[in-house]
């Protein structure tokens, strides 16, 4: 019996051309989740510099810098991610779906109450 890749025998690179909506939409996706990985760390560095603050208070004179720096450049990056996740949302919403946060919720399909009602 052979279990490895999904069921029916297609292989993952199989699935059908999708168009140059379908790609925007992926790179645009990509681009949103670099950014929110970035957004996190730089969350997680700011956070760890005030616990060094706190607990430490280092007496350098570049510290101050790099301390505020930090949560300064934290909520630039959170802007950047917000200016691309809206966008994101704009493009699925002219395609014709619902706007769902990556990976959660269905498009809609023939005859669903959210789809347009040309389609039912």
């Amino acid at each position: 019996m052979h279990t490895d890749g999904p069921p029916g025998g297609a292989s993952r690179g199989t699935r059908g051309t999708r168009g140059i909506r379908g790609i925007r939409g992926i790179r645009g996706t990509r681009r949103t989740r670099v950014s929110e990985r970035i957004v996190c760390a730089l969350l997680t560095a700011s956070a760890a510099l005030t616990a060094v603050e706190v607990l430490a208070r280092p007496s350098a004179p570049w510290w101050p810098f790099v301390w505020q720096n930090a949560w300064t450049l934290s909520v630039a990056v959170v802007g950047c991610w917000a200016v691309l996740r809206s966008t994101e949302k704009a493009d699925t919403r002219t395609e014709g779906r619902p706007a769902a946060p990556p990976g959660q919720g269905r498009a809609p399909r023939d005859g669903d109450a959210a789809s347009p009602p040309g389609e039912r």
